[in-house]
């Protein structure tokens, strides 16, 4: 097995430079209970849009035999330049703390860019975490934390020790509350930022929204180190998150459906931003109104669940408040979320697709597209929306979650590296024990790397959106669809085979199923993209398509042992 436990600070300078330009700021989480999907499933689709190109690996489970002290690793300030990046170097790792742990589980995790970065995954448990950056009231934020979200080493990042050291998502809400009134939290990538946390387990879905403390906080106050609520979301419902606080009335008498931090009714009191007796409206004490590109979304994901609500956009936030969950008008399934997650306002009257210069005599341009270069649109006059798909998404992830299957078969990663309008999910499963070279390497930055999986996702985003994208995206669905069909046909005869190895043959037997199940998948995609680049470029970028390769690469079937193929 490849060796991933790869947490240098030295990483490519490029690499680095390249995370300075973004923030994860921009994503969007979709989540669904297990009465609101059609066959039990617990559902969360989420999107990571401020990194250029993520990675995914498998973080191998470690038991230490007893209660042990690790070194907490914290490195500050997040370099802006290059001088400050070589700073770093020099001063290497900040101790901070100690963490006690007595073992790890095996994860699937999830990156922005770099490795030491992990912004979501899932576990050998079919615990699955994603992350929202979301707006915070002035005045919580505070320099002395020393744990965030993901930070640039595992034992200060709140999602690594969830997906490492919790089974369930109650669990994960509980020890991500008790690091951060600790030790304090601080956003490593945006200090004065809050986050939201969406949590998943095969039984429940949840959503933690975390913010400062205040700045006058200190390790020694005695005080928690920060403020955090968590919602469920009910089990016939879908909620989502969309980079502003959900959260609204909490009501601590419901263990049920809120969890929170010691301090939820105290804190605001203290920094006069409520007052005694009141109830408490989380979003209106410790979160921000947030922007257009918020409530549209939010307003888009739950009017695609349940239409019949007829919900209503003006595009201002502080008018467009819209409930934390909404019960679906039919159930959704994953292939549901991967239509929803390649959303760009398709007809409605969000979508500048439609406008006028983009349609002359009535006519459709090829050029025409929801997002694309900013030259474009300023050219043309047009202000694109920013919608559920981004070009800006390293990677899109859906968690499918299910009870009723072992723990290695039942719960399943369906990933796609890049926007999800130009990108194909296959399924990487949690029994999982390694990933193809080509997909679990952090993206080299110092270079175009064909032998990437990152770099041709990437380049068939680009080719599409810097061309005539009306014309390539079309050709590029008729790579992604089929190839998902025969995922999700193929989906029930695997886990078959996979769980009765389970039964008669135990962990190690389904594990390699799925191993190379979801290896063949994320194999044969990935060559079909590396095709796919170059059907692109001969077709739309060298200008000649009589000599482009004849047809369309296809995704072959997955492999399915005893099936012939």
């Amino acid at each position: 097995m490849k060796t991933v436990l790869r947490r240098a600070l030295a990483v490519n300078v490029l690499c680095v430079l390249a995370l300075l330009a973004y923030e994860v700021r921009a994503c969007t989480t979709v989540m669904a209970g297990r009465a609101a999907t059609g066959d039990g499933s617990v559902l969360m689709a989420s999107s990571c849009d401020g990194d250029i190109m993520g990675v995914i690996y498998v973080m191998p489970a470690h038991d230490y035999g007893q209660p042990t002290k690790l070194p907490m690793y914290w490195n500050l300030p997040r370099p802006k330049d290059l001088a400050e990046y070589a700073a770093n170097l020099r001063k290497g790792y900040e101790r901070v703390g100690d963490l006690s742990v007595t073992k790890t589980y095996r994860t699937i995790i999830l990156g922005g860019n770099v490795e030491s970065m992990t912004t979501g995954g899932l576990n050998e448990h079919g615990l699955s975490i994603a992350i929202e950056f979301i707006s915070m009231r002035p005045g919580l934020a505070c320099k002395r934390g020393v744990v965030g979200p993901n930070s640039n080493h595992w034992t200060t990042s709140l999602i690594a020790n969830g997906l490492m050291r919790a089974r369930t998502a109650r669990e994960a809400i509980r020890l991500i509350g008790s690091m951060v009134e600790q030790y304090g939290f601080q956003y490593y990538r945006a200090p004065t930022a809050g986050v939201a946390l969406p949590i998943a387990d095969p039984r429940e879905t949840w959503l933690m929204e975390i913010f400062g403390p205040g700045e006058s906080w200190t390790p020694d106050s005695a005080k928690p180190g920060g403020v955090w609520a968590a919602q469920r979301i009910p089990d016939g419902h879908v909620g989502c998150s969309a980079n502003r606080s959900r959260i609204g009335k909490i009501d601590l008498a419901d263990a049920e459906h809120f969890l929170a931090s010691s301090n939820v009714l105290t804190l605001g009191q203290e920094l006069g931003f409520c007052k005694a007796g009141e109830p408490l409206v989380w979003h209106e004490v410790y979160g921000a109104p947030g922007g257009r590109e918020n409530c549209l979304r939010e307003w888009r994901v739950l009017s695609l669940a349940a239409p019949s609500l007829n919900l209503k956009a003006t595009g201002d936030p502080r008018l467009d408040r819209y409930p934390f969950s909404v019960k679906p008008d039919q159930p959704i399934s994953v292939g549901r979320l991967m239509e929803i997650m390649r959303d760009g306002y398709q007809e409605t009257e969000f979508d500048v697709v439609r406008h006028p210069a983009f349609n002359p005599q009535g006519k459709r341009s090829p050029l025409a597209r929801p997002w694309g270069p900013p030259e474009l649109f300023e050219l043309l006059g047009i202000r694109p929306e920013r919608a559920i798909s981004t070009p800006s998404s390293g990677y899109v992830f859906i968690a499918q979650l299910r009870e009723h299957l072992p723990p290695p078969v039942g719960n399943c990663l369906w990933f796609a590296y890049g926007p999800a309008y130009t990108s194909c999910f296959a399924p990487v499963y949690a029994g999982v024990t390694d990933l193809p070279d080509a997909w679990d390497q952090p993206a080299n930055f110092a270079r175009i790397d064909r032998a990437q999986a990152q770099w041709n996702f990437r380049l068939v985003y680009s080719l599409a959106n810097n061309l005539r994208y009306q014309d390539a995206v079309r050709d590029i669905q008729q790579v992604i669809r089929p190839a998902e069909v025969r995922f999700f046909e193929s989906q029930g005869q695997i886990e078959s085979l996979a769980a009765e190895a389970f039964r008669t043959q135990g962990v190690p037997a389904a594990e390699k199923i799925v191993t190379d199940y979801s290896t063949h998948c994320l194999k044969q995609v990935g060559y079909a993209y590396h095709e796919l680049v170059d059907y692109l470029m001969y077709r739309y970028l060298v200008g000649h398509p009589e000599i482009s390769p004849p047809g369309l690469p296809a995704i072959e079937a997955p492999m399915i042992p005893g099936r012939r193929q």
